[in-house]
């Protein structure tokens, strides 16, 4: 099982000179072996795949595309997908209904004419559409079972397991503790913050459950932890929550995913020594790293 990141920003695409290391295309990620293609979301780093792909294929292109949720960062990538556009090619796509629309809808709304100039029935490529519950999946041997998690409107997360490793995508998730916080109108809202601590709530450890003793979790770690308190709501974690629900999982390699795009190279890897001086800190063995475009982590 090969991981490869092709995207790995948050919220909007930021190219440019300060975000060379880790890339500025939104999230992407794929994961193959020689059997499966596997892609996990379609922003805008989908496009490079796209083209590397075409490159590498003999003939027929076949995947399986797995959306966590269709805020625009996630699917814009989508119709500048080449493989899309070969007839012999083909690609089943899952997800969710979004608030209560069609899995194939959505994306037949964004290729509507106002938007984009070809439409999703004159794609040439067999496109096939599954709407997905928790139930687990099986793909070639691989086993995909998702999981909701917490951000506005429906959200998926998607853990990939082939008997020897074990690789979890979950990415744009806001801790449970400080919304249900807030909810119950508690004055004190990030009281283990300012002491220094983060706490979980009983739904992050369900969350944690889930991913217990995975070899990668690719994790939402947008914000810092003092960015968060003014972003409460937005659908997104902190650096040191993600630290937290690794630590908890017993996670073997934790890879910091949907770089905030105003985040450049320098701060984010600031961001990334503070998070492993936490872990030496606590003396755990965990190791932490930021996803970044083109990294690849092969795995049994």
């Amino acid at each position: 099982m090969n991981i490869k990141f092709w995207g790995t920003r948050g919220s909007i695409s930021a190219p440019g000179p300060e975000t060379t290391k880790y890339g500025g295309n939104t999230a992407c990620v794929e994961i193959s072996n020689s059997d499966t293609l596997a892609i996990f979301d379609a922003g805008t780093g989908i496009r490079l795949l796209g083209e590397d792909l075409l490159r590498r294929s003999s003939g027929r292109v076949e995947g399986h595309l797995f959306i966590s949720h269709f805020h625009f960062d996630h699917i814009v990538g989508f119709p500048f997908f080449r493989p899309l556009y070969g007839k012999n090619n083909k690609f089943t796509v899952y997800g969710c209904e979004g608030t209560g629309r069609k899995l194939e809808n959505i994306f037949v709304g964004q290729m509507s004419p106002e938007y984009f100039p070809v439409t999703m029935s004159e794609m040439p490529a067999e496109l096939q559409f599954v709407q997905v519950t928790t139930r687990p999946l099986n793909l070639n041997g691989w086993t995909i079972t998702p999981a909701y998690i917490n951000h506005p409107g429906l959200a998926l997360a998607y853990k990939i397991e082939n008997g020897k490793s074990k690789v979890v995508y979950m990415t744009d998730n806001e801790p449970f503790r400080y919304l249900l916080r807030q909810q119950a109108r508690k004055a004190e809202i990030f009281d283990d913050l300012k002491t220094g601590k983060v706490e979980l709530e009983r739904e992050d450890l369900l969350l944690v459950d889930f991913f217990e003793g995975a070899d990668v979790l690719i994790h939402d770690g947008q914000y810092t932890q003092a960015e968060y308190p003014s972003r409460l709501g937005w659908g997104h974690s902190f650096f040191e929550f993600a630290v937290e629900m690794a630590v908890q999982g017993h996670v073997k390699k934790l890879m910091l995913f949907h770089h905030d795009p105003d985040r450049t190279d320098a701060a984010l890897d600031k961001e990334v020594e503070k998070a492993q001086s936490l872990v030496r800190s606590r003396g755990l063995f965990l190791e932490v790293d930021a996803a970044r475009e083109g990294l690849e982590i092969a795995l049994p």
